[in-house]
């Protein structure tokens, strides 16, 4: 199995309040919503239209050679999920000087947003927009529509992202900055709503498909990646490509 940047991917926790799974017990359902590497419902590395159930609390981490996500996820209403992340970068320390951070990796901490535009139902999709990294420092900040349609066993998403989501740029792109034209200032280190740069840079289209598979606890994900990460904080800061053997995985 050979997954995008080589990345070895470690889910390793999933946690759930008590109602939530009094809930998910009560209510079975064929399909259910899973978590993606940024944490939050979603395919891989891309988002979906898909919520959890509400009240659905989850924390987990994401291993891969470039970083570390560690990040928990609560679905606060129906409509409207929360994202907090803490990011570490192995192969970058905290700052340039090497008396200051000492052996301290280079670390980031992100907020994402989700908001269901529209259920699903007979012939509309499952509908929400999204901001991820929202009041982060931008290393990973972008926004995309995303809609998921049921198909018997197969779930099927169809979206478009832009910034980080999208720096592959497949619909618009300005491929001659590392960036994608997005720019790169910000309003100090993190924590503001830089709203000037949403929905700005390149944009992508971005896809996947997910099968329930005869055994409930397996669920096998393909994607089309919507980034080609030619532009990632780490390609620009180390002297070495996050190669990428193709824009589609699975897992």
């Amino acid at each position: 199995m050979k997954f995008i940047l080589n990345r070895v991917q470690m889910l390793a926790l999933s946690l759930m309040t008590a109602t939530s799974l009094v809930m998910a017990t009560e209510i079975q359902s064929p399909y259910t919503p899973t978590t993606y590497d940024f944490g939050g419902i979603g395919l891989i590395q891309m988002p979906n239209g898909r919520s959890a159930a509400d009240g659905e609390f989850s924390a987990g981490f994401t291993i891969n050679n470039d970083y570390r996500h560690y990040h928990t996820s609560l679905q606060v209403m129906p409509w409207f999920e929360t994202t907090i992340r803490y990011t570490q970068t192995p192969d970058l320390l905290y700052s340039g000087d090497p008396n200051f951070s000492g052996d301290t990796e280079y670390t980031d901490k992100g907020v994402d947003l989700k908001f269901r535009l529209w259920q699903e139902s007979f012939w509309l999709p499952e509908t929400a927009i999204g901001f991820r990294d929202l009041a982060g420092t931008g290393l990973f900040d972008g926004e995309y529509i995303a809609a998921s349609k049921r198909f018997g066993d197969f779930d099927v998403t169809l979206g478009v992202g832009w910034g980080y989501i999208g720096n592959r740029g497949n619909l618009k792109g300005n491929k001659s900055n590392p960036d994608c034209g997005r720019g790169s200032n910000y309003k100090g280190r993190g924590g503001s709503l830089d709203y000037e740069r949403w929905f700005t840079g390149c944009m992508s289209v971005f896809g996947g498909v997910e099968y329930q598979t005869p055994w409930k606890p397996l669920v096998i994900k393909v994607e089309y990646d919507a980034n080609d990460y030619k532009g990632d904080f780490v390609a620009v800061r180390l002297p070495h490509e996050m190669e990428q053997d193709s824009p589609s995985m699975w897992v």
